[in-house]
């Protein structure tokens, strides 16, 4: 996890209707993660190879290209969907969609690469986050109320004045960005060509790093200056 940020956006005293005098503190956290888990979408066509392949053959291709790619495919896969269509002439093809998780870049990697080899061409990776999302999430809004607080002492102190008990807790959404796949399946990135005009080093799968953060208003009550 990367290192939190703190941002203090407003702070002002007032005196409310009580006569009890108080501070607001806006502050937030911020940490930046890698993507750890990632979902790809597999879909088998019976009517993109026009029938030369069955339905129970591109499933041995992609269990294959799984077992190569060191896939526990139990734990891993799922079947998404499936259903059937007839062409013009009345054929009749099947078709069926899988959903396989991965746990970071390289495997993904792996996985596109011996699918490729099977033949099996008609998959993207859909999104990517983090499994422990909740935890890192609890973490910064911990670390928000901390910020919150510590500057809230510091605004207190410069009038010789203290802070007391938080009168009021205004918590917002989860802002995050990032976690894009960067591929050849989902974005057309250009081939370098290397000084050996015959090859290329062709892009490989990427994870952006997923930025989390949390921010709070908190209101504390400003105890009187110390006589």
């Amino acid at each position: 996890m990367g290192a939190f940020a703190l941002f203090v956006s407003t702070a002002s005293f007032s005196q409310s209707v009580e006569d009890k005098a108080y501070v607001d503190v806006s502050a937030y956290a911020r940490a930046k993660v890698v993507p750890d888990r990632a979902e790809i979408e597999i879909t088998l066509k019976e009517s993109d190879n026009k029938g030369r392949y069955s339905m129970d053959e591109l499933e041995k291709r992609l269990a294959v290209a799984l077992n190569e790619a060191g896939v526990d495919a139990e734990k891993q896969l799922s079947l998404y969907r499936q259903y059937v269509s007839t062409d013009k002439k009345r054929r009749i093809y099947q078709y069926k969609t899988f959903k396989l998780v991965v746990y970071n870049a390289e495997e993904a990697q792996i996985v596109m690469d011996a699918l490729t080899a099977q033949e099996l061409s008609n998959t993207r990776i859909l999104r990517t986050w983090c499994e422990d999302y909740k935890q890192i999430s609890d973490s910064l809004k911990v670390a928000a109320v901390k910020n919150a607080a510590s500057d809230a002492r510091v605004l207190a102190g410069s009038l010789n004045q203290s802070i007391g008990s938080a009168l009021r807790i205004s918590y917002y959404a989860s802002r995050y960005s990032g976690g894009a796949v960067r591929n050849t399946v989902m974005l057309a990135a250009k081939a370098e060509a290397s000084e050996d005009a015959a090859t290329v080093a062709l892009p490989k799968v990427e994870f952006d790093e997923i930025e989390i953060e949390e921010s709070v208003n908190i209101r504390f009550e400003l105890l009187p200056a110390e006589k």
